[in-house]
């Protein structure tokens, strides 16, 4: 059995009623448009260095409803500062390790992030509460580790939670824009490779938008691969708009969407991208 299963599913908010987790229950169906956005409290590790990171996501309940939240009043945390680099973009369905906050291992818990999506108001608190600590770059059960997301061939790698900004790139409005990236993985035991849901690609790789001024177009948004050997893999991007883009590149291992619910093995890498006209 994986440590910490109880504390990442019922961290996950998505299936679970647990009581402070959200300001309203969490309803066990999903609907097409006028449902809340749910944010997500994923769960917490320390850093070695007398921090401790916390691990976000959301759920948008509704299939056919993509939602933009600008930060402010429908979209904040509290008490300071209300832009913790979350999403103003809500893609449909369940988010896992969008982004994360650094905060003093001392911290007390006073901190909160509030959705307001088709006029319903959602608000969770995040802790350090030991019953929600998560292994988000190292499975124990297994030693299974997360996939490695590098911009360059030789260059240094991105592996396990966003942490900021990983890349920053140029565009231009209306014109394909090719983003390439190196993938790897190294999968010490192989039956991780099996699922009860079936065989899963050794990696795969997708996109994501997290905030956006306007359309953007991947082509194609998700890669299969077939080998954990490091791979060159290009997507091309077309951004409708001018203005300051951040897209998540995810890559997963055959463990699947958020590692199954374990918190691991999966990288996120946030790219800014500066789009003109």
């Amino acid at each position: 059995m994986r440590l910490f299963r109880s504390a990442a599913v019922i961290a996950a908010v998505v299936l679970a009623l647990t009581p402070g987790l959200a300001s309203a229950q969490v309803p066990r169906t999903l609907t097409d448009f006028g449902s809340p956005v749910f944010p997500a409290f994923e769960g917490w590790y320390p850093n070695g260095d007398g921090t401790a990171t916390i691990l976000i996501g959301y759920f948008n309940q509704n299939q056919e409803q993509e939602i933009d939240l600008p930060i402010g009043e429908l979209n904040h945390f509290s008490p300071g500062e209300q832009d913790r680099g979350q999403p103003t973009r809500f893609e449909v369905g369940r988010a896992w390790g969008v982004f994360s906050i650094r905060v003093p291992d001392d911290f007390d818990g006073d901190l909160s992030w509030t959705i307001v999506a088709n006029d319903q108001p959602i608000t969770i608190p995040f802790t350090l509460n030991p019953a929600y600590f998560v292994s988000p770059l190292k499975d124990p059960a297994n030693n299974n580790e997360p996939p490695t997301i590098r911009f360059t061939e030789n260059g240094e790698g991105v592996t396990g939670p966003p942490i900021g900004v990983a890349r920053t790139l140029t565009a231009s409005a209306g014109a394909r824009t090719e983003i390439g990236l190196w993938l790897s993985d190294v999968v010490p035991d192989t039956h991780v490779r099996e699922s009860p849901r079936g065989r899963r690609p050794p990696m795969v790789l997708r996109w994501h938008v997290v905030r956006a001024p306007g359309t953007v177009a991947f082509e194609p948004e998700e890669h299969e691969l077939e080998s954990t050997d490091l791979q060159h893999v290009v997507t091309s991007v077309t951004f409708a708009e001018a203005g300051a883009y951040v897209l998540r590149a995810e890559a997963l291992d055959a463990t699947g969407d958020g590692g199954s619910g374990f918190q691991c093995c999966w990288t996120s890498a946030l790219i800014e991208v500066n789009v003109t006209e």
